[in-house]
């Protein structure tokens, strides 16, 4: 059965840890978070500009005049 390619991954990932120092797992570690970190980001302004963008056409707009 064919692996796909997070298992391939995975195993490679595995294979440098058992001969890693603890110094190379901190640094994977913090680089791991750190992109985990950053696409959480990406993905905060990606939802806000979709919602502004939404929103762009009121700006264009008179707004209704209620007395």
């Amino acid at each position: 059965m064919a692996r796909t390619g997070r298992e391939v991954m995975v195993a490679w990932l595995r294979e440098e840890m058992r001969m890693a120092t603890v110094a190379d797992l901190q640094r994977a570690a913090a680089f791991l978070e750190f992109a985990r970190l950053t696409r959480q980001g990406c993905a905060h302004k990606r939802g806000g500009a979709r919602k502004q963008q939404s929103s762009a056409w009121r700006r264009h707009i008179d707004t209704d005049v209620r007395w």
